[in-house]
């Protein structure tokens, strides 16, 4: 920004990118449970009580309050004050590299990938609310805003992010007859191909995969994913989500095994995306130069 001291301006993203932070904690609770995200205002999930001014202030409230609700003393997630602290950060960092109109594109990004991955975590599913809504915006920002990208590399990988992982999940189920890939995944993968171009969609693949695995196994070793809410989806939801076709089937549940361990992919396509999404021009200069 012309005229701001850079320091200032890092902290002024730094504040900005906590506030959008604190809404995508607020977004990643009501969407699936389809309460609206401006009615009512934040609440504690443990008593349902408003929270007041001082308890809502990004970063610093969950630090003043040492974790806790300030009106019925229940523990607050860490995740919360991890999901602020992530994205003020990379903006304050976006902001310091890249032109203004490609950071705020990529810190959009970073932000919906957040959401997605929050989503996906909790309830298994991949609200097409955003991927649909996500897929135009990054095509415009790929040719508008981040020329390092390009209209013809977005395009491209909206088809390859979107087929690839379309034809896996389709052969899976043809051969274990069972969905190993939802569709929520799909979208997903062409909304990154959208932001990122082809290259970023083979990099989300290849590192999304082996996050994925190691993910995986990490799962297994510990008993599984949590298990969603016991809150259910709203169907409303589940009609516009990715939610997988198919579940493991009922008989295999007694039945311990690394390949049966179910496990959420989008939080994974998620981090590799946004590593890429942060740092890609070192990554193609590494690569460059090998």
């Amino acid at each position: 920004m012309n005229g701001v001291p850079r320091d200032l301006g890092a902290l002024f993203a730094f504040a900005l990118g906590a506030c959008a932070g604190s809404f995508v904690n607020v977004a990643a609770y009501r969407m699936p449970r389809e309460i609206s995200l401006a009615t009512p205002r934040s609440f504690c999930p443990r008593c349902n009580r408003a929270l007041p001014l001082r308890a809502n202030i990004p970063i610093f409230a969950y630090l003043g309050l040492r974790g806790r609700c300030l009106m019925c003393g229940g523990a607050i997630p860490f995740r919360y004050f991890l999901t602020e602290l992530a994205l003020a950060v990379a903006a304050a960092y976006l902001y310091l590299l890249f032109p203004p109109a490609g950071a705020i594109a990529r810190f959009v990004f970073c932000a919906a990938l957040y959401t997605i991955a929050l989503i996906d975590y909790d309830w298994r599913v991949i609200p097409n609310l955003i991927t649909f809504a996500g897929i135009p915006i990054g095509l415009a920002a790929a040719a508008f805003a981040m020329p390092e990208v390009g209209l013809r590399s977005a395009l491209i990988g909206v088809v390859t992010g979107a087929g690839v992982l379309f034809v896996t999940g389709e052969a899976y189920l043809l051969l274990r007859k069972q969905e190993g890939v939802g569709m929520g995944d799909v979208w997903l993968l062409g909304m990154i191909g959208a932001f990122l171009g082809w290259p970023g969609v083979l990099f989300t693949l290849f590192f999304g995969s082996i996050f994925g695995t190691i993910g995986g196994l990490a799962f297994a070793l510990t008993g599984g994913a949590p298990a969603p809410p016991e809150e259910t989806v709203p169907q409303a939801i589940a009609e516009v989500t990715g939610a997988r076709r198919g579940a493991p089937p009922a008989a295999d549940a007694d039945q311990p095994s690394l390949m049966r361990t179910e496990v959420p992919f989008g939080p994974f396509l998620a981090l590799a995306a946004a590593i890429y999404a942060l740092f890609q021009p070192q990554l193609v200069y590494w690569y460059l130069l090998r």
